[in-house]
C-alpha cells in the first residue's frame, strides 16, 4: 500500500472520528441526547460532564478501533475498502453505545434534579416566508454545476478519437466504452440531482415563529436555510468539478497524483467549510431553533435521532442538533424521500466501487 492511499484512509477515519466526537456539542444546548432540559440545567456542572465523557469515550473507542484497523491494514494492505468501511462501522457502533449510556445518564440526572423543561404548546405557521422572503438559492444557481458537467462531456466527443483503448485510474484499468468514459458524468448528474431536491426541502421546511419573537425567529429561520442551501450548493460544485479531474486522469492520462491531491483538496475544502458554518451558527445563535411540536422527548426515537409524530402534519423539521432537518418518520411522504436517498446511493456505490476498492489495494 502506497503512503497516498494510507494518508486518504486515515483522514477519512480521522475525520468521520473527530465528527462523531464533537457532535454532542453541535445543536440546541436545552436537548441532552433527546432529553429536553430547562434553561437553568446548562449551568450545572453533571451536564456538562455528561458530554464530556461522551466525547471522551467515543474518542477512545476511535483510537482503539483505528489502532486496530491499522494493524488489520498492515497484515493484508490490500483489503483497504473494506477495513475502511468495517472500522466506520465499528465506530458508529461504538458512538451509539457510549450515546445510549450519556442517555441514560442525562435521563437519571433529569429525574433527580426535578427538573420540569416546559415545551410551549403553542406555535404560529408562517406560510408565506418562502414565497416573500426566498430563503433558499434558486435551482439556476445549478446551472454552473451543469456546465461543468456539459464542458466534461464535451471534451470527452472532442477527442474521442484520441481517448486510448485502455483507461487507467490509479490501480483500475477498464476497456473504452460509451458506458466507462462517461460513468462519472452520471454520478456528476446524481450529485446534482440530490443536491437540488434537498435544496428544495429545505426551501419547504417548516417555519415556526416565536409568538414572543415573531421577527426575530423567522429572521433566525431564515438565515438557517440560507447558510444551508449555500453550503449544499458550495459541495455540489466541489464534488462535481472532482469527479471531472478523475475522468479527464482517465481518458486523458494526466500523470502525477492529481487524483490524491484534489481527493484531499475537497475533504479538506468540505471539512472547514463544515466546522466553519457550525461555528458561524454557534456564535450568531442560529442553531439554537426552538420548533415547538418538535421539542417534545416522546416524539424523538432511537437515541433521540428519529423524529416520529403522527400528529405533526409537517415532513420536515429542525434537528435538534441545531444543524440541518430531519424527516417526521411517521409521515407518508418521508418512505419515498428515505427510498430515493438509498437508491441514489446504492447506484453511487455500484459505479464508483471498483475504483476506489482497486485504488486503495
Amino acid at each position: 500500500m502506497t503512503q497516498e492511499q494510507m494518508i486518504i484512509i486515515s483522514s477519512s477515519y480521522s475525520m468521520i472520528a473527530l465528527m462523531l466526537c464533537l457532535q454532542v456539542y453541535i445543536g440546541l444546548q436545552t436537548v441532552l441526547f433527546g432529553i429536553v432540559l430547562p434553561e437553568e440545567a446548562l449551568k450545572d456542572p453533571s451536564v456538562r460532564a455528561i458530554r464530556r465523557n461522551y466525547a471522551l469515550l467515543t474518542c477512545g473507542f476511535a483510537v482503539v478501533i483505528g489502532g486496530a484497523c491499522l494493524f488489520w491494514l498492515r497484515q493484508q494492505p490490500a483489503r483497504g475498502l473494506l477495513i475502511l468501511t468495517s472500522s466506520i462501522l465499528l465506530l458508529m457502533i461504538a458512538s451509539s453505545f457510549a450515546a445510549r449510556l450519556s442517555r441514560i445518564s442525562a435521563q437519571h440526572l433529569k429525574a433527580a434534579r426535578g427538573w420540569k423543561a416546559v415545551v410551549q404548546k403553542k406555535r404560529t405557521a408562517s406560510l408565506t416566508a418562502g414565497r416573500m422572503h426566498n430563503p433558499v438559492l434558486s435551482s439556476w444557481w445549478y446551472s454552473a454545476n451543469a456546465g461543468v458537467i456539459a464542458l466534461c462531456i464535451s471534451f470527452a466527443i472532442a477527442r474521442w478519437d484520441r481517448i486510448p483503448q485502455v483507461l487507467h485510474l490509479g490501480n483500475c484499468s477498464f476497456y473504452k466504452t460509451g458506458w466507462t468514459v462517461f460513468s462519472l458524468n452520471f454520478v456528476q448528474a446524481l450529485n446534482i440531482t440530490v443536491f437540488v431536491c434537498y435544496n428544495l426541502l429545505i426551501s419547504r421546511a417548516r417555519t415556526s415563529l416565536d409568538p414572543q419573537d415573531r421577527e426575530g425567529s423567522l429572521q433566525k429561520q431564515l438565515k438557517h436555510k440560507r447558510i444551508h442551501s449555500l453550503l449544499a450548493w458550495g459541495a455540489s460544485l466541489l464534488m462535481v468539478v472532482f469527479y471531472g479531474v478523475a475522468q479527464a486522469i482517465t481518458l486523458y492520462g494526466w500523470k502525477g497524483n492529481l487524483l490524491f491531491l484534489s481527493g484531499m483538496w475537497l475533504c479538506t475544502a468540505l471539512l472547514v467549510a463544515l466546522f466553519g458554518v457550525i461555528l458561524y451558527m454557534r456564535i450568531k445563535g442560529i442553531d439554537q431553533l426552538r420548533d415547538v411540536p418538535s421539542l417534545e422527548e416522546k416524539h424523538w426515537k432511537w437515541l433521540g435521532r428519529l423524529y416520529v409524530n403522527p400528529e405533526d402534519p409537517a415532513l420536515i423539521v429542525p434537528n435538534t442538533r441545531g444543524f440541518g432537518w430531519t424527516i417526521n418518520w411517521a409521515n407518508s411522504r418521508s418512505k419515498t424521500i428515505i427510498s430515493a436517498i438509498l437508491a441514489v446511493l446504492v447506484i453511487e456505490f455500484i459505479i464508483c466501487y471498483p475504483i476506489f476498492n482497486k485504488y486503495l489495494q
